[in-house]
């Protein structure tokens, strides 16, 4: 296992629980991953103020729900500590090996994975074998700057630093800053130094719909599970801008243009603070970045600002340092792997929570971790890596027809939609399985293989 983020802690939950022997490695001092605020692993983005844009309830395990009296958005300390509490509960903290990174993830010849890793202050590295492998080393701690980089970039004198490196405003106060990207982190950030900065810019090139935290009433990501949810998508898409628009108003009222895509065609953009700032003109709008000087920045609608700092919240790169990129990569932001997990052609080798859905991502960890623990146990067996390979095609085409064609939305799932082809796919596994025993009686369990054939 490597990672001791949510991914990882799910799966060692599942497979202690069932008694499959595991290592599992993290490279930081402590568990939590990007939720360890200034984790020494140089991975945590998480700046100080930062609270959770999903409820506490859609944040929970299934296993463990988060403490009654957590606010409804908890801060990172908070969630770090409900990470540290699932630990203990379900006494992780023995099995993992903390202060050591994963070096190299090698497939042998004849199946199975050589893997090396290297604890901190160690003279020399370590080897072992493994049947399995479990990537568990998350998607937002490699910052991914634009490329090719805005023309100018190289002669502006002012700071620019990448949203993984923000902590706090105080070193905007006072100046004219620009932020450029409207996921979650660029509308949170724009908003806070808003408050002290003598100006504050927010780039985009395409302005996406923001929703506040709370609709009707209701955390706004319990809707993406409620009944609404299963609507139909030429009924879904109109359903949510209404009540957007009843809940929030037009985006004019705040000085935002009407978005080109419909609501549930992008990732959600959650900030009640930046429609505020907005409404009272702390933050100012600006289409894409056409150029910098030496201390402005030049926009596609022929505008010019002058600037001191800009932040780039321009979202992470799918990375696998210790994977060579002719095993496994993700240069496009899309990953060949069947139900986000498996790589058809790579028996033994697993990625937990590679998926973003609209809402939080944690109720999908321990599923897909009981999966990983079948398929290992033998319990249910995958289909060829044919029919797995078709599979990943025909998802591919259906995504690229719901969501926006940007690297960020390369992942994007519906999590209703996947909870029903997990389930699908664990009904016809565990069919294979005992198809497969049928015809070798007396045949001890068959061994997880990715072609029964």
């Amino acid at each position: 296992m490597i990672g001791a983020g949510p991914s990882g802690l799910a799966a060692s939950r599942v497979l202690a629980a069932r008694g499959i022997p595991f290592d599992c490695f993290e490279a930081g001092s402590g568990i939590g991953g990007l939720w360890r605020y200034g984790n020494d692993n140089g991975m945590s983005g998480v700046y100080a103020s930062l609270h959770a844009n999903i409820s506490k309830e859609s944040m929970s395990f299934s296993s463990l729900p988060m403490p009654e009296h957590y606010p409804v958005f908890p801060h990172h300390t908070q969630v770090l500590a409900y990470l540290e509490s699932y630990a203990e509960t379900f006494r992780l903290h023995g099995r993992i090996g903390l202060r050591t990174e994963v070096t190299s993830v090698r497939p042998l010849e004849g199946g199975g994975w050589e893997v090396t890793r290297r604890s901190r202050g160690a003279a020399e590295a370590e080897t072992d074998r493994y049947t399995e492998v479990v990537v568990a080393n998350g998607h937002h701690w490699d910052p991914r700057l634009p490329d090719p980089a805005v023309p100018g970039a190289g002669v502006f004198e002012g700071s620019a630093v990448h949203a993984h490196a923000y902590r706090s405003p105080e070193p905007y106060a006072g100046r004219r800053v620009l932020v450029v990207g409207t996921g979650n982190s660029g509308c949170e950030i724009a908003a806070e130094i808003s408050r002290s900065a003598a100006r504050t810019y927010l780039s985009a090139r395409a302005v996406p719909h923001v929703f506040p935290k709370m609709l009707l009433g209701r955390p706004a990501d319990h809707w993406a599970v409620s009944r609404a949810a299963a609507l139909p998508r030429f009924l879904k898409d109109p359903a949510m801008a209404l009540l957007l628009r009843l809940a929030r108003g037009a985006p004019a009222l705040y000085g935002l243009p009407e978005p080109v895509r419909r609501p549930l065609a992008a990732h959600p953009s959650t900030s009640d603070e930046l429609l505020v700032q907005l409404a009272r003109g702390a933050v100012t709008v600006k289409p894409g970045i056409r150029s910098f000087g030496r201390d402005s920045a030049f926009f596609t609608d022929g505008s010019r600002e002058t600037v001191d700092a800009v932040v780039y919240a321009t979202g992470y790169s799918l990375s696998f340092p210790f994977l060579d990129p002719a095993v496994f990569a993700a240069p496009d932001g899309r990953t060949e792997l069947y139900l986000r997990t498996v790589p058809p052609r790579l028996p033994g080798l697993f990625f937990m929570g590679l998926a973003q859905p609209a809402g939080a991502a944690f109720p999908l960890l321990e599923p897909q971790a009981a999966w990983i623990a079948d398929l290992i146990e033998g319990e249910v067996l995958l289909p060829t890596p044919a029919e797995m390979t078709r599979s990943i095609a025909r998802a591919r085409e259906r995504h690229e027809k719901v969501y926006a064609p940007t690297y960020r939305h390369g992942i994007e799932i519906d999590i209703r939609a996947y909870r029903r082809a997990l389930r699908r796919e664990l009904w016809a596994g565990r069919r294979r399985a005992r198809r497969a025993t049928a015809r070798r009686p007396g045949a001890p369990w068959p061994a997880p293989v990715s072609d029964p054939a």
